[in-house]
């Protein structure tokens, strides 16, 4: 366009010199000082306007450089207007789709590294990323509560093992296999009882080398399978009661019926030894039967059925069957959960705080902590030994002499069921403490 229009400023200058130089020589020289300026004029337009689009890439391509993608070029006006310049308004205008495409795959990653943050800190897995130099550049938040760190990031990762965890140095060459660990029980919340003890837990440990920016990285990553095992060996547990719990029933029923049929016949016969063998009998048959019922509790135990209730009217529901005082700021409080199995919680471990101390009535609290439901049983005896503490949620473990061992594993079932955790732990002035967390919905 610029070209166009100097061409046509060429040839009036020219007509202009044909017709007026030989009879008005002042009116050619003012006439070829008009058409230079406009010259001039149309070239430092065209100078500028060029300029102010080469000034606007060059602007938006330093945002570019810096990360910033939210820059828009505006076209001008004349730009649109003018075909001649259909290719600055294009280039713009391809400017300005080229940003806003970066724009939105930015914000795509950004969601996506905000989604897998959030899906790494909320699983389970230990997830520790370290550089070539040993340091720690990445740690979710498993890692930091399996460590017991608030930050593990510009920490040595040998240096960490070291302190914090020496037994999985001998894993060093290992880089997909099930180990054991010695650690403390998450199932035990007395301080001085895990320094003193600790259990044997299953991981599954998996390494795995890749680059990143150049350099060399491990991943290391360890999945706790204590828990998938212990509900593995339940259902078999389950299993094997229910086998047993049939069999068992299909004799005991007539062997009952035959002793009950004998004893009759043994009161007619006045017989008094005879009668005294088919009570003595019945009687252990009676005890096989409830020992039979007390064990296959833990195996009729469902998925938990939810629906909202009032759990402090269920807590002074129990109060007439068992002596305890109630603490809590509510007077009402609704949870969503199976308020059977809830009720049978509860009554397991206000009968074993009333079997430790019958002469004074436990304490029952409820209280939210850190967006959990706690709901707190305490007995005034003599506490658990450690030893005892660290088996107590064995299925069939007990220290009683009449006792199944299975009213905590319940418990534990119970509470696993609801997303919850339980934990014991002896109180600094006396007694037994349990501690169940429920996740509020």
């Amino acid at each position: 366009m610029l070209i166009f229009q100097l061409i046509l400023i060429n040839i009036a200058f020219l007509v202009s010199f044909a017709l007026l130089l030989p009879s008005f020589p002042w009116l050619f020289g003012l006439n070829a000082l008009l058409l230079l300026a406009l010259a001039i004029m149309r070239y430092r337009y065209y100078h500028r306007q060029n300029n102010q689009v080469l000034q606007a890439l060059l602007h938006g391509l330093r945002n570019l450089q810096d990360g910033d993608f939210s820059i828009s070029l505006a076209i001008p006006k004349e730009n649109k207007a003018n075909k001649a310049n259909e290719i600055q308004a294009e280039v713009l205008t391809l400017f300005n789709q080229v940003t806003d495409k970066l724009r939105q795959e930015k914000q795509s990653i950004y969601q996506r590294e905000l989604l897998l943050d959030k899906v790494v800190n909320a699983s389970d897995v230990v997830t520790v990323l370290v550089n070539h130099r040993d340091t720690i550049i990445f740690a979710n938040r498993a890692a930091e509560y399996f460590f017991r760190q608030n930050s593990l990031l510009g920490l040595s990762w040998a240096s960490l093992l070291a302190d914090k965890l020496p037994e999985l140095i001998s894993h060093h060459d290992k880089d997909n296999a099930i180990i054991q660990l010695l650690l403390n029980d998450v199932n035990v919340n007395d301080d001085q009882v895990k320094a003193k003890t600790k259990t044997e837990q299953s991981w599954h440990l998996s390494r795995h080398h890749l680059k990143l920016h150049g350099s060399r990285h491990q991943l290391t990553l360890l999945k706790p399978l204590t828990q998938a095992m212990h509900q593995q060996e339940l259902q078999t547990w389950k299993k094997v009661i229910r086998v047993i719990n049939h069999e068992l029933n299909n004799s005991i029923a007539p062997i009952s019926s035959m002793c009950h049929s004998g004893n009759i016949l043994a009161e007619r016969l006045n017989e008094p030894q005879l009668i005294r063998v088919f009570a003595t009998i019945s009687k252990r048959i009676n005890k096989l039967a409830e020992f039979i019922q007390s064990y296959s509790q833990l195996a009729r135990l469902s998925r938990p059925q939810k629906q909202t209730f009032d759990l402090i009217k269920t807590l002074k529901q129990l109060q007439e069957l068992y002596q305890f005082s109630l603490s809590c700021q509510d007077t009402s409080l609704l949870f969503s959960g199976d308020e059977s199995q809830i009720e049978q919680l509860l009554i397991n471990l206000l009968k074993n705080a009333e079997q430790a101390c019958p002469d004074k009535d436990s304490a029952v609290s409820v209280s939210r902590q850190q967006g959990k439901l706690v709901i707190t049983v305490r007995d005034f005896g003599s506490g658990m030994p450690v030893e005892v503490l660290t088996k107590a949620f064995l299925p069939y473990y007990s220290t009683k002499a009449d006792g199944s061992g299975i009213g905590l594993s319940i418990c534990r079932e119970i509470s696993d069921g609801h997303q919850g955790q339980i934990t014991l732990n002896n109180h600094p002035q006396g007694g037994l403490q349990v501690d169940v967390h429920f996740p509020i919905s």
